[in-house]
């Protein structure tokens, strides 16, 4: 009898343990779904910002600009209406600058930096405020070298950027999790903008980036 029993007990927990695992193997298989993320390698997306160059004098010549983004593919951009106050994706890039290279009435300058795109959505950006577009949670960090080239003549600016993904990171686009890119992808940027010197300020530009 006692034999028996302790069969008994031997099968009851084998299929307790058996019916353990199966529960824990189906709650991670429904966590894996949740986590899901998509990754958006065809990166696409449009760009309205100001920039603003040191002072006359400073060395190392430096140079921000900062800005929405008021298009990405696959992801909502905007609340309403449609503007830096209400735009749940901002940028802040930052940058030294080389000697000018001039030609005629054309002024060439190469930058060097860094291009950080924040998810933010508390959507407070001010363009009187350029810190406001920094204050959300970096969701892609790229290395930059830009060529800006503007006319004297006319003040028109065009510009020209290779980005190398640095960090990327998924986050909530509220119909599911989507992270841009990947480390080490590149994309470029072309940016139309107007001189404001001295400003602040410095110049005003849209302009959009896509994968190469």
């Amino acid at each position: 009898m006692r034999k028996v029993v302790t069969l008994i007990t031997a099968v009851v927990i084998t299929l307790t343990g058996t019916v353990a695992v199966t529960a824990f193997g189906r709650d991670a298989s429904r966590s894996g779904n949740r986590a899901k993320v998509t990754i958006v390698s065809d990166l696409w997306f449009e760009l309205v910002g100001q920039s603003q160059n040191s002072a006359t004098g400073v060395i190392p010549v430096t140079h921000i600009h900062y800005g929405y983004l008021s298009w990405v593919k696959g992801v909502s951009t905007f609340g309403v209406p449609q503007d830096e106050a209400t735009a749940k994706f901002t940028f802040f890039a930052d940058g030294t600058t080389s000697p000018v290279i001039s030609d005629g009435p054309l002024r060439s300058v190469t930058r060097v930096g860094t291009l950080t795109i924040y998810r933010d959505p508390s959507t407070n950006s001010d363009f009187a405020n350029p810190d406001t577009f920094r204050d959300g949670t970096p969701v892609l960090i790229a290395r930059y070298r830009h060529q800006g080239i503007n006319s004297t003549l006319t003040g028109a600016i065009s510009l020209f950027s290779q980005d190398t993904i640095t960090f990327t990171r998924p986050f909530d686009s509220g119909h599911g999790k989507v992270q841009l890119g990947k480390v080490g992808e590149r994309f470029t940027e072309h940016y139309t903008g107007q001189n404001n010197m001295p400003g602040p300020p410095s110049a005003y530009f849209i302009g959009y980036a896509v994968s190469r």
